[in-house]
């Protein structure tokens, strides 16, 4: 799946959203994603809320009495903080890697999420961008 095509079918205004999860893995190549995670502002939320997309109770602890939205492979939030990181979706998009247009939570961001949720799938990752990093200093220091 090309996440950057499927963002686009959504007209999010820049400055409004950012993608979230494995989305700037799959941008960069490093994985495969069958869905892709969005973070919005509530007034994009309540837009596609009104406009009739799935409401979905979250099933973590920390998130009770939330909800999210879903429509095919995509899923909006409000937030996605785990754990002990919790940065606002402001300082999300602030801090976001745009990638052909696309604002993706920075691969730093991405890591501490994925420490943060702990799971096996979330620390694989983590080692990827790790080494995804790695080899990416080692080149541009050749």
């Amino acid at each position: 799946m090309n996440v950057i095509e499927e963002v686009r079918k959504l007209n999010l205004p820049l400055g409004k959203y950012v993608v979230v999860g494995s989305g700037i893995m799959a941008a960069k190549g490093l994985k495969e994603t069958h869905d892709i995670d969005i973070m919005v502002t509530p007034d994009i939320f309540q837009k596609f809320r009104d406009e009739g997309w799935e409401v979905v109770p979250w099933t973590y602890d920390d998130h009770k009495g939330q909800v999210f939205l879903r429509r095919g492979i995509f899923e909006l939030y409000l937030d996605v903080n785990c754990g002990n990181f919790w940065p606002t979706t402001e300082e999300l998009i602030n801090r976001a890697e745009i990638i052909d247009g696309i604002p993706f939570a920075s691969l730093s961001d991405t890591v501490s999420f994925k420490k943060a949720y702990g799971r096996e799938k979330h620390l694989r990752d983590v080692v990827a961008i790790e080494n995804y990093l790695n080899n990416s200093n080692t080149r541009s220091n050749l």
